[in-house]
């Protein structure tokens, strides 16, 4: 039994000998701390990844890329200039502006805009092949609620084809609110002055 564990230790020296010779005398070996914490941020890095595709795949957005920080907060952008000029514009934010005053009956709407010309269209693709298309228009609605701030809102419209056949409105994602920011008056000013940056 010793002479076979001899053998192999003697086998991994012959083994691991030439090897050290190949690598430079000046090269800095890492620390096992220096070691782990590089496969960590490797695995970050492949997990953030991973994960930004999944969310294209599944169509949602990179949450604060648009937005504007302050005060360690993220807040949209006010829209209140409509660049949608198709007829369906108007029942859209008609639409947007019901639900609004359903939720908050007490606002007064200051702005409801479609800040887009046309309608977002992304190529849905299976196994790398086009097999449809996506289109979304998102409707923000701007209101002061009453002296204290005022009331970001946005919505979504998505409706979706498949290669040769008409869009029909998304399930679920048809007027949908997306999301809604408080923001108090100190704030409205800084986010107006950051916007125009």
């Amino acid at each position: 039994m010793k002479r076979i564990a001899f053998a192999i230790f003697a086998a991994m020296c012959m083994v691991a000998i030439p090897a050290s010779g190949q690598t430079g005398k000046t090269a800095k070996k890492k620390t096992l701390k220096e070691n782990v914490s590089g496969i960590w941020n490797q695995m970050k890095s492949d997990a953030t990844d991973a994960s930004q595709k999944v969310k294209g795949a599944l169509g949602f957005e990179d949450r604060h890329v648009d937005e504007i920080k302050i005060d360690g907060t993220y807040y949209m952008p006010i829209y209140s200039v409509n660049l949608y000029k198709e007829d369906e514009g108007q029942e859209l934010k008609q639409a947007c502006e019901k639900a609004f005053k359903a939720r908050y009956p007490q606002a007064v709407i200051v702005a409801n805009a479609i800040p887009q010309e046309g309608w977002l269209t992304d190529a849905v693709k299976q196994n790398k092949v086009v097999v449809g298309y996506s289109e979304t228009l998102y409707c923000y609605i701007l209101a002061k609620d009453g002296t204290d701030g005022y009331i970001n809102a946005k919505f979504v419209f998505q409706r979706y084809k498949k290669v040769g056949d008409s869009y029909a409105p998304v399930s679920g994602k048809w007027g949908s609110w997306e999301r809604t920011d408080a923001i108090p008056n100190a704030v409205y000013k800084q986010l107006i002055d950051k916007q125009q940056e």
